[in-house]
């Protein structure tokens, strides 16, 4: 059995000066040996036959293992993990006045070479010819946060660049630094460019150093550790180019995690003050979504913001990448069930209302703003994460959810002055409504799914319509709301409670982290187990009159509409896109 590459993060110690005027380190794909003894040769010819030459071996993408020529100078007779430990494993013995890196991809002269290696007062990449003709200049940070774009202009001056994102590049000693281990070998490069160009206060260049081809360049991997990186670069200066305003188009997701290449282009800004929103949902498309309760949240946010002057899509799980999203100013993800790959040509806004326990620091990273309906749970997150991470809470519509007028309804409404829940079954034991039963409390339920889990005479409708929901939550004497256990845990106050307050209603509800700091309000009460649920459900227990109720309704529609958060994130994507436009 083949043993697993090994991964090779750096060095003991610190890392050897040594006298020899430059250190050469081939590295080479683990198929590739045969072509190692050439680019000796080169090293030898430009450098003297008792240069510094040394010869790595990495495996990429499971790559196929040659045997080791002993003629040929390894570091080690066994391949190491990708190409970030090839180049600490290259190094770790020491470096001469100055590094040069040469990956077997790449074919040049003895002559370029030498030119690579001479005067070498910061990071410089060699520029490249691909073999299908296309030219490599360097990485272009043109989007902070995103992927970096490989400069594929014709130019013709040397100059400054974000970071290297070819495997031919050179480097004086004193600004030497081990490489991080990650799949994507681009990244690799740039980001130990990078931090070499940081450690001497400089930046990296790119040199016209004679011919020098690239005869094949890997796919990329783009996980969760690349993404990171690429995320930890959000605060830098974008790479200027000759392409008026800060426009990006976006490619398709890259593979695993998803994050979606970027190319500069010319954009034409409107000064009208309003953005273009694409706001992102779980649900799936057609009749299959359209009871879910995020494209409700959905609708009415959008609305909210169109009130503002904001143009504004819903894009369901069909639609989270677009060809035409380019034109998008805002991209908002309302995280539920699916994570959605950021779109780098717009604003990224993330809002997490639901299953936070499915949200990874990585995600919370990739976007430029962070948002959570849990107190408890954003600021856990913030700490982990290592990024802000803002509490906004779930919301309502007053327009849908708000006192009727006069007295509580009675007389034929079926729901008037009973105990109601509505929701599905969610295919779990929702414990309120099974303590309700129990308890024999006078319980009417709204929603699929109930037939056989309550008697006959608690079955409401299988479905409502937003105002039908509302006109349940003003008649009933109590309305009966639970969260999941995750959400519980993180302070996640479901739209469910904002919509009975709003309507005038009375809401009973499971225990949530930190709710009495949020809402302490005469019609919300918590059950904490069965014997508090069946005083807060005895049909003679006080609650507020109309007029108390109204003036709760009143505060929550002020405080906790969906025109209250269009506003916040209205705020918040002004001030990111003018950070990048910067």
């Amino acid at each position: 059995m083949t043993a697993s590459p090994v991964r090779v993060a750096g060095w003991d110690g610190a890392l050897p000066h040594l006298d020899t005027p430059v250190t050469v380190v081939v590295t080479t794909r683990s198929d590739r040996h045969g072509e190692v003894p050439r680019l000796i040769a080169v090293a030898r010819a430009a450098l003297g036959d008792g240069a510094d030459v040394r010869a790595v071996s990495y495996v990429a993408d499971a790559s196929p293992r040659d045997g080791f020529d002993p003629a040929v100078p390894w570091v080690r007779t066994d391949p190491v993990d990708g190409i970030g430990s090839a180049v600490n494993a290259g190094i770790a013995a020491g470096v001469g006045q100055t590094l040069v890196l040469v990956d077997t991809s790449v074919v040049l002269d003895a002559a370029a070479l030498r030119v690579l290696a001479h005067d070498v007062r910061r990071p410089t990449q060699a520029r490249v010819v691909t073999a299908d003709g296309s030219l490599r200049n360097g990485a272009l940070l043109v989007r902070p946060g995103a992927l970096p774009w490989a400069d594929d202009r014709p130019v013709s001056q040397d100059g400054p660049v974000f970071g290297a994102d070819q495997p031919v590049v050179s480097m004086p000693q004193r600004a030497v630094v081990a490489a991080p281990c990650l799949p994507d070998e681009r990244t690799v490069l740039t980001a130990w460019t990078v931090a070499v160009a940081d450690a001497v206060s400089t930046t990296v260049t790119t040199r016209d150093v004679g011919p020098v081809r690239r005869t094949v360049e890997p796919g990329r991997t783009v996980d969760a550790a690349v993404v990171d990186v690429v995320a930890s670069w959000r605060g830098r200066a974008r790479t200027p180019t000759e392409y008026p305003g800060s426009g990006v188009v976006a490619g398709p997701p890259l593979p695993p995690w998803g994050a979606r290449p970027v190319t500069p282009t010319t954009r034409t800004e409107d000064d009208d003050g309003r953005l273009s929103w694409s706001v992102k949902i779980a649900a799936p498309a057609g009749a299959d979504g359209d009871g879910w309760g995020d494209v409700h949240f959905a609708d009415e946010l959008a609305a909210a913001l169109r009130r503002l002057g904001q143009r504004v899509r819903v894009d369901r799980r069909d639609a989270h990448v677009r060809p035409d999203d380019a034109g998008d100013d805002v991209t908002l993800v309302v995280r539920g069930l699916d994570r959605v790959p950021p779109n780098p040509a717009s604003v990224n806004l993330l809002w997490v209302i639901s299953h936070p326990d499915d949200v990874s620091d990585t995600e919370l990273r990739s976007f430029d703003a962070v948002f959570a309906a849990g107190a408890v749970w954003a600021a856990t997150a913030a700490d982990r994460a290592g990024v802000p991470v803002r509490t906004l809470l779930q919301a309502t519509d007053p327009a849908v959810f708000h006192p009727v007028s006069g007295a509580v309804p009675t007389g034929d409404d079926p729901d008037a002055g009973r105990v109601v829940f509505v929701g599905s079954t969610r295919g779990v034991e929702r414990a309120v409504v099974q303590d309700a039963v129990a308890l024999g409390a006078d319980l009417r339920v709204h929603g699929p799914g109930w037939a056989g889990l309550v008697p006959p005479a608690a079955l409401g409708a299988p479905s409502l319509e937003r105002r039908a929901v509302a006109r349940a939550y003003a008649s009933a004497r109590v309305v009966l709301n639970d969260h999941w256990p995750d959400m519980a845990a993180g302070g996640f106050v479901s739209n469910r409670v904002f919509d009975v307050l709003a309507a005038g209603g009375v809401v009973v509800t499971d225990p949530v982290a930190g709710l009495g700091d949020l809402l302490d309000l005469p019609t919300l009460a918590v059950a904490h187990d069965r014997d508090e649920l069946a005083g807060l459900l005895d049909p003679a227990r006080p609650w507020p009159d109309v007029a108390e109720r109204s003036a709760v309704a009143t505060r929550i529609a002020a405080e906790h509409s969906f025109d209250a958060r269009a506003q916040v994130l209205l705020d918040v994507a002004r001030r990111e896109r003018a950070r990048l436009r910067v």
